[in-house]
């Protein structure tokens, strides 16, 4: 299967998950999208910024602290954010900069909901009640709503970490699709013997932290392997982040968003992609759900069952 060939189309995914990333790195994605004529979905962590709670990943997870020293975590993302919700008390995300918030839309980008507590999703989803699920996807709505004035049409699940409790309650909210997953190609899950119709549109490729200190040393082989993976698959979606690529690997992502025009690569907003994909005449495939690992990432992520 193959994307239309007026445009070799990739499905650009902005993740946003602190405070300093939405304060700092959002902006500067924005202009660096600007500057390239091209438009993505941002998906927006909208409450506390827990992010110091990682450290307990240290004792948790392992391999959790290794990818920390080789991305430069503490680099990264400063120790003000290190700390976030430990030793220092946590700073909101998007509810606390409204006007960030409604400047993606306004610049022709689309918005989404990541998490209400990305931290606290990402580590504790298995944990939370139904009734707990259903509160942190709610208030995320919510925060949506108050800062848009109107409900999001996307969700995507913190980490890639999600679970059929949270499909069922996108399914409730009639969203145009989620992005909760990994995978290859847009599909509908199947979720207690039947499909659902609010399809996902997985993250295809790796990130940057995935990959760098594993596969690649240095940021812009990496985006250079990332030309040539767009090239080639059939759906891709990459993922940046607000803080990596809207901070110190900026350059790196302008340099790749220069040779995407180049190569006749379309970055494009996930519905597009999605949209695009309808038009091929083929149906959705169905997929079950289940767990699985990818390179250079600690824990597990959810992924449609391999067949």
């Amino acid at each position: 299967m193959t994307a239309p060939t007026s445009a070799k189309l990739l499905g650009l995914r902005i993740d946003v998950d602190t405070h300093d990333g939405m304060k700092n790195g959002v902006p500067v994605l924005l202009d660096a999208f600007r500057e390239a004529g091209v438009k993505g979905t941002f998906y927006l962590s909208m409450g506390p910024d827990n992010s110091g709670k990682a450290i307990l990943n240290v004792l948790r997870r392992p391999g959790f602290l290794g990818k920390m020293r080789r991305t430069g975590a503490a680099r990264v993302y400063g120790l003000r954010t290190v700390l976030s919700g430990t030793l220092l008390p946590a700073r909101m995300i998007a509810v606390a900069f409204p006007g960030i918030a409604r400047r993606i839309v306004a610049e022709g980008h689309e918005a989404g909901v990541h998490a209400w507590d990305h931290r606290r999703w990402q580590d504790k989803l298995p944990r939370l009640s139904e009734n707990e699920v259903a509160a942190q996807l709610g208030r995320a709505r919510q925060a949506f709503l108050d800062i848009f004035g109107e409900t999001p049409r996307t969700f995507a699940a913190p980490a890639w970490f999600g679970d059929e409790r949270a499909l069922k309650i996108e399914e409730w909210y009639e969203l145009g699709y989620a992005s909760d997953c990994r995978g290859t190609e847009p599909f509908l899950p199947i979720v207690d013997g039947a499909a659902l119709s609010t399809p996902q549109v997985p993250a295809t490729l790796p990130t940057l932290d995935e990959a760098l200190g594993d596969t690649h040393t240095e940021p812009r082989d990496f985006f250079a392997s990332m030309l040539d993976a767009a090239a080639s698959a059939a759906w891709p979606v990459l993922t940046v982040h607000a803080e990596l690529e809207g901070g110190p690997y900026a350059a790196d992502l302008r340099w790749f968003l220069e040779r995407a025009r180049e190569r006749g690569i379309e970055p494009v907003p996930l519905r597009e992609l999605l949209a695009a994909r309808r038009t091929s005449g083929v149906p959705l495939p169905e997929h079950t759900m289940e767990y699985g690992t990818v390179p250079g990432r600690h824990g597990t992520v959810f992924m449609p069952r391999k067949i």
